[in-house]
């Protein structure tokens, strides 16, 4: 089994008390990494979903960013900051295919198996080169926001440098490739990624 649920990433004790509001630090968070400058890395349980980042970043005080991770295989980065909201994917081709397999499992009602009828699988694979070729083609727009999350965030990142962190296959470490985006930031070093 791998890493599963979100890492949060904030600054200063508005970032820590607005944690503590949303999710029970005693039965949520797995574990806490405190890194540069006041910044701090939470594993919480359960992750964010719709506008529940946005309104816990206003309630932090301060730009926030959120990694989920699922069996290690993919993260899905978001982060919110003045500059607006941004998003990447570690190891997009997980990230499609999954997104595939939920939609051809809602095309037939549910009931989609590993070893199911294949016209089905082969609609899988033919909507995940579809979302995989999407994905790829957001990347750098994804990197210009991700640097311009740094600069609203008083850091300093270079697109290039994020577009790479982005493009590295990490498997099966997905939450690897986010503290080595951290890392980019500044907010992190390198050795981080516990």
């Amino acid at each position: 089994m791998g890493f599963n649920g979100e890492v949060l990433v904030g600054r200063g004790e508005t970032f820590i008390a607005a944690l503590s509001e949303l999710w029970n630090w005693e039965e949520e968070v797995y574990d806490d990494w405190p890194l540069r400058d006041g910044w701090r890395a939470v594993h919480v349980r359960t992750p964010s979903f719709g506008d529940e980042l946005a309104e816990f970043a206003e309630a932090a005080d301060s730009p926030v960013l959120a990694c989920l991770a699922v069996e290690s295989d993919m993260g899905h980065i978001r982060g919110i900051s003045a500059a607006g909201h941004w998003e990447a994917w570690l190891n997009p081709d997980r990230a499609a295919h999954l997104r595939a397999w939920d939609a051809v499992d809602d095309e037939i009602g549910g009931g989609l198996y590993p070893d199911g009828n294949p016209e089905n699988h082969a609609r899988v694979n033919s909507l995940k080169a579809k979302f995989e070729a999407e994905l790829e083609a957001d990347r750098l727009e994804a990197a210009r926001a991700g640097a311009a999350w740094a600069e609203q965030s008083g850091l300093y990142a270079d697109t290039a440098t994020i577009e790479e962190i982005l493009a590295m296959p990490w498997k099966p470490q997905a939450q690897q490739g986010f503290f080595a985006l951290l890392a980019a930031l500044g907010i992190a070093d390198p050795e981080s990624e516990g």
